[in-house]
């Protein structure tokens, strides 16, 4: 019974990761001028927030895997990247927002990486192997596009992250109904 109510609760917290994403990505898309200058913060309670539910969703039973270890890298760099965006406002006093933008593209890289090879060394997540491969690429494509795409670009990389928020949010939304239907 115990057992049921933490899945249960484990896919309400990855369904409500999806939720926050796509309502995130949809109003990028009908409020494109207003979502370039909400991005940066929108941006960095999304990873803030997707680190903070990942946490809580980690299984802390001992004794502790590769798989947990990396799940566990995995959130606090997504929070760290979250920080920096929220903090981006006091941290550009410090550095270029080319930099910081860098930066959080890093971050979000190796969550994405570390979320792909977390689920080959995690003996729970090899059954849902293919979500988790592509909810981590679509991390880590993110975390190329903020690299890589000039911030002149903005139009730009807004659709470019619209276009992998949905991704990301659909994979979640399958994750949720595949802990809720292992039930």
């Amino acid at each position: 019974m115990a057992e049921g109510k933490t899945k249960r609760f484990d896919a309400t917290l990855t369904a409500l990761r999806g939720v926050l994403i796509a309502a995130a990505a949809l109003v990028a898309f009908f409020y494109p001028a207003q979502a370039v200058q909400l991005l940066v913060l929108v941006g960095g309670g999304l990873l803030l927030v997707d680190g903070v539910l990942g946490l809580v969703t980690l299984d802390r039973s001992p004794p502790r895997t590769t798989g947990q270890t990396l799940g566990l890298v995995r959130n606090l760099l997504s929070i760290a990247a979250g920080v920096i965006v929220i903090a981006s406002g006091l941290l550009t006093s410090i550095f270029t927002l080319s930099a910081l933008t860098w930066i959080v593209g890093l971050l979000a890289l190796l969550v994405g990486l570390i979320e792909m090879a977390s689920s080959f060394l995690d003996s729970e997540r090899q059954t849902r192997l293919w979500p988790t491969l592509v909810g981590g690429a679509v991390y880590a494509a993110f975390g190329l596009a903020l690299m890589f795409v000039p911030l002149s670009s903005a139009a730009t990389l807004l659709r470019i992250a619209m276009i992998l928020m949905i991704a990301y949010a659909l994979v979640l939304f399958y994750r949720a109904w595949s802990i809720r239907a292992a039930r």
